[in-house]
């Protein structure tokens, strides 16, 4: 998580670089919130941050007419971790 957060600025940048990929297939792997604090994120700034993430969603659906979205609903940022099986299914709908 640290080499994550330390990179958002040069993995922004290269999203804003991004701005179209034809007809590569893309699978697009959302997660229901940024954190999943149970009633804590209803009062926490990361409303905020769900915002912008939803945002980067949408721009991610618009790069590829094959761009495909599986929502995690039990997850929050760290899908691998809370639903692993997601992964594997995205990699299994690329294949």
């Amino acid at each position: 998580m640290a080499r994550e957060i330390a990179n958002l600025d040069r993995s922004g940048q290269q999203l804003r670089a991004a701005n179209d990929f034809g007809s590569l297939p893309i699978i697009n792997i959302k997660a229901r919130c940024f954190l999943n604090l149970g009633w804590l994120s209803k009062i926490s700034p990361l409303k905020t941050a769900d915002c912008l993430r939803d945002n980067m969603h949408k721009k991610l659906m618009e790069l590829s007419t094959q761009c495909q979205q599986l929502p995690a609903e039990r997850s929050g940022h760290f899908v691998w971790i809370d639903q692993p099986e997601l992964i594997v299914a995205a990699v299994r709908l690329l294949l």
